[in-house]
């Protein structure tokens, strides 16, 4: 993703597929919207912006928030979560991205041990009826691969 998008992203605002984080201080809320975007439809994760759309840049190293991020995406949920990362420095400060995609995976991503499932500007837990039907659309064969 360009920064050119992730600045429309910011213009509109938090929605089902963006949502914004001040910095790296609020982990687990980082790691129910990647569990949340991998199981439902996708969606990027913004870091270095408020809620009002402010872009107030991410204080800490850019390389150490960058390996932090892809070591996330490799061991902090249930399964390795397929995004790419991205950052760009803007004169308030660098912007670091995650662009999930949905997850085809045996069944539902966790974090925490907990399942999480995006809803408006929310992650959650999903109803029982939405993780049955999480756990359905999971059960079905995939047309990748065949082992």
């Amino acid at each position: 993703m360009e920064w050119t998008e992730i600045l429309l992203r910011i213009e509109v605002g938090e929605g089902e597929e963006t949502e914004f984080k001040r910095g790296l201080g609020d982990f687990s809320a980082i790691g129910r919207a990647v569990c949340a975007f991998a199981n439902t439809e996708g969606g990027v994760i913004i870091l270095g912006v408020t809620d009002s759309q402010s872009i107030i840049g991410v204080n800490e190293d850019a390389d150490e928030v960058q390996e932090r991020l892809e070591t996330f995406l490799r061991t902090g949920c249930s399964a390795p979560v397929s995004g790419q990362c991205g950052r760009h420095e803007d004169p308030n400060g660098w912007v670091h991205w995650i662009e999930i995609s949905h997850q085809d995976q045996p069944e539902p991503l966790r974090y925490d041990g907990r399942v999480w499932v995006r809803r408006e500007c929310s992650s959650v837990e999903p109803s029982p009826s939405e993780l049955q039907e999480l756990y359905n659309t999971s059960d079905k064969p995939s047309s990748g691969s065949i082992c």
